[in-house]
């Protein structure tokens, strides 16, 4: 079982069974299934969406009985029912609160569909919202009081995975430039996908929480930015390194090629000032004449290794790396 799976099972779980022995405790809260209800709805992997789902879960509950009150004293049953949410709708999408509608068309149904429905008042509509609201504190208070979601520490974890593989692809290259391996494989796309659509993930999450200044004192939204412009360019340039398939590079020398995964390697392992190389068109000209490659093809690589290298040289700053063993 994967931890996370570990981590939300146990959270719900946890918040749960304190609810229930709240409601066991406490006489005036008459129905389990609000504070319950609650708990299921409100509990979410991210920490900061169950404070944005405990938020949704009331005024969907306060809006749903409010409206449901009004209403029962024209219509019972289902046609209650059916009238509510034709008032509920319109009066969410008006008050901007479209989120809370699956919450707020619950009410209704639990309402008008009890047995005595004239019983219905303010003080059991009262009542019921408090109720819930005793299920959303519990959810809040398990998923940030036990299980705290570190979502920057999260990001920066993506992030070193990240950089871990390109470090070891950038390895195998170096050991092909002193003839020690044959040139390794490109990466495949969905290797570096999966990490940067996590980081995305993270990034969009984080945004809207509370630790949203922290995202920018490390200026996350431009590293993501990067990170996608590199994994861009990082993949076809290696498509193009296989389509010319150039010779092994003068490890001595001032090949172009060798020269620019030595300073890949550097912004990988956090040189950020450092100049990127300078490589001149006669350079790749010179290794078209002499190993009989296509010179298109060469120029073509040529062209895909600046960006990356800018955008290697750019993450590197930001992140302030220390270098690597």
């Amino acid at each position: 079982m994967k931890a996370q799976l570990l981590r939300n099972s146990l959270k719900l779980a946890v918040a749960a069974l304190i609810t229930a022995a709240l409601v066991e405790r406490f006489d005036r809260i008459a129905f389990a299934w609000y504070p319950l209800l609650a708990v299921v709805i409100v509990v979410d992997d991210n920490d900061d969406l169950t404070l944005k789902a405990a938020t949704i879960r009331i005024l969907g509950t306060v809006a749903g009985g409010l409206i449901t009150f009004l209403v029962h004293g024209i219509a019972a049953g289902w046609p209650g029912v059916l009238l509510s949410l034709l008032v509920i709708v319109p009066t969410l999408r008006l008050l901007g609160w479209q989120s809370s509608l699956s919450t707020a068309a619950l009410i209704p149904v639990m309402f008008l569909m009890i047995p005595g429905h004239a019983a219905l008042n303010w003080e059991y509509a009262f009542n019921r919202a408090l109720d819930t609201s005793i299920g959303c504190a519990v959810a809040i208070a398990v998923g940030l009081l036990f299980w705290p979601r570190d979502g920057v520490r999260q990001l920066e974890e993506a992030e070193h995975g990240l950089m871990a593989m390109l470090r070891g692809q950038l390895a195998g290259y170096r050991r092909w430039l002193v003839g020690e391996a044959a040139r390794p494989a490109p990466l495949p796309p969905a290797s570096l996908g999966a990490a940067l659509e996590r980081m995305e993930t993270l990034l969009h999450q984080e945004l809207g929480g509370p630790r949203w200044r922290r995202l920018q004192a490390g200026a996350w939204r431009r590293r993501v930015q990067l990170w996608q412009r590199l994994r861009l360019h990082w993949l076809q340039w290696e498509r193009l390194l296989v389509a010319s398939d150039p010779p092994r590079p003068d490890p001595a020398g001032s090949d172009p090629l060798g020269l620019a995964i030595e300073a890949l390697a550097a912004q990988c392992e956090g040189v950020g000032g450092v100049d990127l190389p300078v490589i001149p068109l006669e350079d790749w000209t010179a290794l078209a004449a002499g190993s009989g490659r296509s010179l298109f093809t060469l120029l073509a690589l040529a062209q895909e290794q600046r960006p990356l290298l800018e955008s290697a040289r750019e993450l590197a700053r930001l992140r302030g790396a220390a270098p690597c063993p």
